[in-house]
């Protein structure tokens, strides 16, 4: 096992927990099948673009919004307050319970809570706090903390609550969650009568009123807030907007993100506190409500973040915590393993480096698979698996790592490594596998092994529209015969096509080891190469690769622009080009089952280009069904990570399986590396092909078959 493997221990004891791989999988599930039916159902991505412009608009400005609303809420009768700390925070608090001689205290959820210790504070001063939502009161019985945001106890199945439930009350409770439900109603209905204080936090505040916006299913939110004499509502700095109707934008992107609806059960607006003006008109505070309101704006460094234009995204955040139900890391070891001391899943890791310190997620950062399936879904459009990879690049690689690093380099730039390596292979090669690896990532799979096939590229007098092949580290050392394919099909349609010799690594493996500047070499290397040969389009095959041409090479240096405009992948090339086949085969082909490469599907945003070429081709694909699963190569991450990605293998094969398909399509050479060496062994054999050597063998196979342009 690597020395840097993080957390190693707890990732084994989550992978091992059976309780909690129920849990997890039965949570996310029931998370997405809500979630689904509702996105397909309401605008989704019109809510998420609207949302996304509320956050652009309003995180800038944080300082203004802040002050204007603490003047609206101490004009409705609100007491404000504004703390830098969280030392200061609870000072504030306990000073706020002490001229209230409050002994028993009433909470609803609030996650800015935990990043105080809020609770164990108040215990040790001698208070009573008791969690009023079931999954915080689940996890307040048990001594633990949250493992979700907005699902506390996420972690833990109904047979644990059950035993947990019996424990606390001393007498047996089945595992039947309606009864489970009807047994908290009854034991906290009298904690709310009796409570002194009542300590919330809040979803938004708007500033043209001094209104706290709280969301809730459970009601347990209003009880906390308009039973007790006294509220307390905790609230950081990111959570402010200007109007009324951004707030109602952002609820309906924070309600279907978290819970799957369209609709939360409860959604409160609170103004300062309860008021009268039915009798004569005059103004009398404290009538059914509270007499009370105290809100406490808690910055704890958001606000230095709201001005930093590298990670001022994190603020975006609408604590939905619908990422983490997304996102294979977090299925695969829950959200204790994978997050920070605080918040969970990668959008935890952040905002620990926010609120708490970036030292503090240094061995975190390796966690993050980077399959962006945490992107693609958040309401609000955080880029968060590429702000963790910013924060990798700046903490920088390790001696390892850098070594790492500097070997992908040197091999993309020269054979003579690689064609010792070809030679050293033949001690485990067979059958073209590689078998028996000494290493623990390779425990269990058969790669493939090295194939150094001589460059196919056409080397003629160009006539027509010049495109260079972008084949990356994967095709030219492993799968040439993509490659070729792609020469092929392209000639058939009339186009010259070059795969230079000099063309090095995009740099991808660096990017992710936290060399930027490997990946800096390796980019000036790749634009010289594009500047010599002047094409028309740069293809790729690899959709990594595609997004550091076109993503990451310009935010490196501008003069890669140009060319990052040019940068296509190969399928989505063909179809938008219409460079599709007369089929005249109707899908008798035979069946496919096509794999979603992650960043094809969640950066590239390529769904159906694949399905519509190999369907041209006379094929019938089949896509899996939704959520799609990673299929646990993940380039770096699969080697520090062995044991999650064979966890994300596992259900990627289990799908595979099940489709009763031999012949699997991807648009991904990793993803090819990780089938062909998942496969190798079963009984069943698999053949895994690139839709561009799909695409190769049907052109070159049948005259009838005729381009269509």
């Amino acid at each position: 096992m690597p020395l840097w493997y993080p957390k190693k221990r707890e990732v084994r004891r989550a992978l091992r927990d059976k309780n909690l791989q129920n849990a997890l999988k039965k949570a996310s599930a029931n998370h997405f099948s809500k979630f689904k039916k509702t996105r397909d159902e309401v605008p989704w991505p019109e809510i998420k673009e609207k949302a996304r412009a509320v956050r652009e608009a309003c995180v800038p400005q944080l300082d203004g919004l802040i002050e204007k609303f603490s003047k609206e809420a101490t004009a409705a009768g609100s007491r404000v307050y504004r703390t830098s700390t969280p030392e200061e925070t609870l000072a504030l608090i306990e000073k706020i319970l002490r001229q209230s001689k409050a002994r028993l205290i009433v909470k609803s959820k609030s996650m800015v809570s935990e990043e105080i210790g809020l609770n164990p504070y108040l215990e040790k001063k001698g208070f009573k706090v008791v969690e009023t939502d079931l999954g915080e009161w689940i996890v307040q019985l048990a001594g633990e903390r949250p493992s979700h945001i907005t699902a506390p106890a996420l972690h833990k199945t109904k047979e644990e609550v059950a035993e947990l439930f019996s424990k606390h009350l001393g007498r047996p409770v089945p595992p039947d969650i309606q009864e489970m439900v009807k047994i908290t109603r009854q034991e906290l209905r009298q904690v709310f009568i009796d409570a002194d204080v009542g300590i919330s936090g809040a979803n938004l505040a708007i500033a043209e009123s001094g209104t706290l916006v709280l969301v809730s299913n459970e009601g347990n939110a209003r009880l906390v807030t308009g039973l007790p004499p006294v509220h307390i509502a905790l609230v950081t700095a990111e959570k402010f907007v200007e109007t009324m109707e951004q707030a109602t934008t952002l609820l309906k992107a924070l309600i279907t993100g978290s819970s799957g609806h369209k609709m939360t059960s409860y959604v409160s607006f609170i103004t300062g506190p309860s008021k009268t003006t039915d009798i004569e008109k005059e103004l009398v505070i404290g009538v059914h409500g509270p007499k009370e309101v105290h809100i406490v704006i808690l910055d704890n460094g958001r606000l230095d973040i709201s001005r930093d234009r590298d990670f001022e995204e994190i603020l975006y955040c609408l604590k939905c915590g619908g990422c983490m139900l997304q996102c294979p890391v977090f299925q695969a070891v829950g959200g204790h393993v994978y997050g920070g001391q605080v918040y969970p899943g990668g959008i935890g890791i952040l905002l620990t480096a926010a609120t708490r310190s970036p030292k503090e997620i240094d061995k975190l950062l390796d966690l993050c698979a980077d399959c962006k399936k945490c992107e693609e879904f958040c309401p609000v459009g955080i880029p968060t698996s590429k702000i963790l990879l910013k924060l990798k690049n700046w903490k920088g690689p390790t001696l390892f790592e850098r070594a790492i690093s500097a070997i992908f380099g040197r091999l993309s730039l020269s054979d003579g490594g690689t064609k010792a390596l070809s030679v050293l292979q033949k001690i485990w090669q067979k059958n073209g596998h590689l078998r028996k690896l000494p290493f623990a990532w390779a425990k269990g799979k058969h790669f493939p092994a090295l194939n150094l096939k001589k460059d196919a590229a056409s080397e003629k007098e160009h006539k027509g529209e010049k495109i260079y092949l972008f084949e990356g580290c994967l095709v030219k050392f492993f799968f040439p015969d993509i490659r070729e394919s792609v020469v092929k099909v392209l000639s058939r349609f009339g186009l010259d096509v070059v795969c230079p010799a000099d063309q090095a690594c995009c740099g991808a493996p660096s990017h992710h080891l936290g060399d930027t500047s490997d990946v800096r070499k390796l980019m000036k290397a790749n634009l010289k190469s594009f500047e010599k040969e002047k094409p028309d389009y740069i293809l790729t095959v690899c959709p990594t690769g595609n997004s550091i041409l076109k993503r990451l090479y310009p935010e490196l240096d501008g003069a890669a622009a140009p060319w990052a405009e040019k940068v296509h992948d190969f399928t989505e090339f063909m179809v938008k080009r219409g460079f599709l086949p007369e089929d005249k085969k109707n899908g008798k082909q035979g069946e496919v089952f096509y794999h979603y490469p992650c960043h094809y599907l969640n950066d590239l945003k390529l769904k159906d280009e694949p399905l519509k070429l190999l369907k041209s081709l006379g094929y019938d694909p089949q896509a899996e069904s939704e959520p799609y699963a990673c299929c646990g190569f993940c380039g770096v991450f699969s080697v520090k990570n062995p044991e999650i990605a064979a966890k994300f293998w596992a259900d990627k094969k289990q799908k595979i399986e099940e489709s009763g398909r031999a012949v699997i399509a991807t648009d991904c050479p990793g993803c090819i590396f990780q089938l062909k060496a998942g496969l190798a062994d079963l009984e069943k054999k698999y053949t895994v092909k690139h839709t561009a050597e799909l695409a190769a063998e049907r052109l070159g196979e049948d005259d009838s078959l005729s381009p269509r342009s």
